[in-house]
């Protein structure tokens, strides 16, 4: 009885405490991000929120779910981005330039090595990633028709310029790629968005 009443009222701190998750997910982003996956405890998860194991427990339920929400915490917010394309006070060109700004410096602490091992040990998390770029997809190429139809970009089919980010993506997000390449993500996408963004304007 004792353990019912245990977990309905863990469950309820979760529900009503969505800000202490998040402060706790900004708290162990990092130590995640650069120590990577692989035998990942909660006990280190706990050190690195600076709480006790059986606080985190009032806010998690598993290992699994803090890595979740934690992989989902940080697209979430890289997705921001799309608010400096959309932004209808800046100039049209410079909203690109300021998406791509955002994007570079929000992916800078993502390692090769956090990425190697979400695909290695937690691959079923991975469909996380995939979303994510098909968001990014949508909201590139919304962008692209848009600068089409008011002559800012060369008339390139916007199906291909969105294709190309595409591949971009999939090989950004691919940490065999990087290490063969000596490449950090931050450096593959700064080179790659340099290029494409002097190379598509008239």
């Amino acid at each position: 009885m004792h353990i019912i009443m245990g977990r309905k009222s863990s469950d309820k701190i979760r529900k009503d405490n969505p800000e202490k998750r998040d402060e706790l997910l900004q708290r162990i982003i990092p130590f995640l991000l650069e120590k990577g996956l692989q035998g990942v405890t909660m006990d280190k998860m706990a050190g690195a929120m600076n709480i006790s194991k059986a606080t985190v427990y009032k806010y998690f339920q598993s290992r699994e779910e803090i890595l979740a929400a934690t992989i989902a915490f940080k697209l979430d917010e890289i997705k921001h981005f799309d608010a400096y394309l959309n932004d209808k006070d800046v100039e049209y060109l410079n909203r690109y330039k300021n998406a791509v700004q955002y994007l570079s410096e929000h992916i800078s602490d993502i390692t090769n090595l956090f990425l190697a091992d979400l695909k290695t040990f937690f691959p079923h998390l991975w469909q996380l990633i995939d979303a994510f770029k098909d968001y990014c997809m949508n909201a590139l190429k919304a962008y692209y028709n848009e600068g089409i139809r008011k002559g800012y970009f060369n008339k390139i089919n916007p199906e291909i310029m969105v294709m190309t980010d595409q591949f971009f993506l999939d090989k950004l997000t691919d940490p065999d790629f990087l290490v063969a390449h000596k490449l950090t993500i931050k450096q593959a996408f700064d080179e790659y968005f340099r290029m494409k963004f002097y190379g598509i304007m008239k």
